[in-house]
């Protein structure tokens, strides 16, 4: 069989230990999902679609590529399979899972300029740092790195480095604990992002509209993030702290504060026991586990025995201490509690 050249690309990453998804041809985006995956909107209305959490998606459970990231594999067979049927497929690679982060260096010539003129928040710019004109990320990463007396973090020690089809540069690094980093645009500086968690990086060979993404140099192997990156990247955010056990405490203290009108012994009990599911919950179920929690709560909200206010309180305490953000716990509480009150509302 011949193979594509993002089909030995998603091989040979995988045999890194990184785990891949598709992209839709010719773009950075992974593929449509499915009918039944597809959330309906007011513009395009799907009947066929069946409300449920990602991480209970049966496409993915049969080894479809629905929800892109989330269906992020190393499994062979299945990198065969999705490749096989679209050889043009693009290679993402989920950070998280493959233990990694990406430092996104972009070059918009374009791009709207900070109105306070902070080019690297919270740096304090030396005159010798200062470009005559930050043009772009590629301005920004070179001050902050004479700033701190630094090489460009993909020089030394050499890490995989992707130039990418808009002219940027996406430099790959091993993180220990990749569960605690997160993504954000723009909080380093003027056009640096960084990908971690549940986004993705994009592996040379793939082929966009724009151009292509080609790996910068001969190195193939990723380096430890740079210690003094390492500490720029926790002081804008990016890093959160493991939570401890007097932090899983405070979220079960807010039981406390739920008042019952009725069946309170009960209620209580199985309250008390979603919350500690949540907060204790293990890497790789937490979403999961907290989608549950909420089904389960969301059934005594119909006979006024909790409210969904509380229900989001509790749980939204013992996501944090199990180390999930605010915006993914919020999607799979309010998933959660709308099937529990349609579980509730049919007994």
């Amino acid at each position: 069989m011949t193979l594509s050249t993002a089909h030995r690309v998603a091989r040979w990453c995988a045999a890194q230990g990184w785990a891949v998804h598709p992209l839709n041809p010719g773009t950075k985006l992974p593929p449509a999902n499915c009918r039944r995956c597809a959330r309906p909107s007011s513009r395009r209305p799907n009947p066929q679609y069946i409300e449920h959490e990602t991480t209970d998606c049966r496409c993915i459970e049969a080894g479809g590529h629905c929800h892109g990231v989330r269906a992020a594999t190393t499994d062979p067979a299945r990198i065969d399979r999705w490749w096989s049927a679209e050889p043009r497929f693009g290679v993402g690679v989920a950070c998280g899972a493959s233990g990694l982060v990406i430092l996104d260096v972009d070059d918009h010539a374009d791009a709207s300029r900070p109105a306070n003129g902070d080019y690297l928040p919270g740096v304090e710019l030396p005159d010798s740092a200062r470009p005559v004109v930050f043009r772009s990320g590629w301005d920004t990463i070179a001050a902050l790195c004479e700033v701190r007396n630094a090489p460009l973090p993909w020089l030394d020690p050499p890490t995989l480095t992707v130039l990418t089809a808009g002219g940027g540069l996406q430099a790959w690094f091993r993180v220990t604990d990749p569960d605690q980093w997160h993504p954000g645009a723009g909080r380093l500086g003027w056009q640096l992002d960084l990908r971690a968690g549940r986004s993705y990086g994009i592996a040379p060979g793939t082929v966009t509209a724009s151009g292509s993404y080609r790996a910068l140099g001969d190195c193939r192997t990723v380096a430890p993030l740079p210690s003094w990156l390492d500490a720029d990247l926790r002081r804008t955010g990016h890093y959160r702290k493991p939570e401890t056990a007097q932090q899983r405490k405070t979220a079960r203290q807010l039981l406390a504060t739920i008042q019952r009108p009725k069946g309170g012994a009960y209620v209580e009990a199985v309250v008390r026991a979603e919350v500690e599911q949540v907060a204790g919950a293990a890497t790789g179920t937490r979403n999961a586990t907290l989608y549950s929690a909420a089904r389960a709560l969301g059934r005594f909200i119909p006979t006024g025995q909790l409210s969904e206010s509380e229900i989001e309180a509790c749980l939204m305490a013992a996501g944090a201490a199990a180390g999930l953000y605010d915006a993914e716990m919020r999607s799979a509480i309010r998933s959660g509690v709308r099937a529990g009150i349609s579980k509730g509302a049919a007994a």
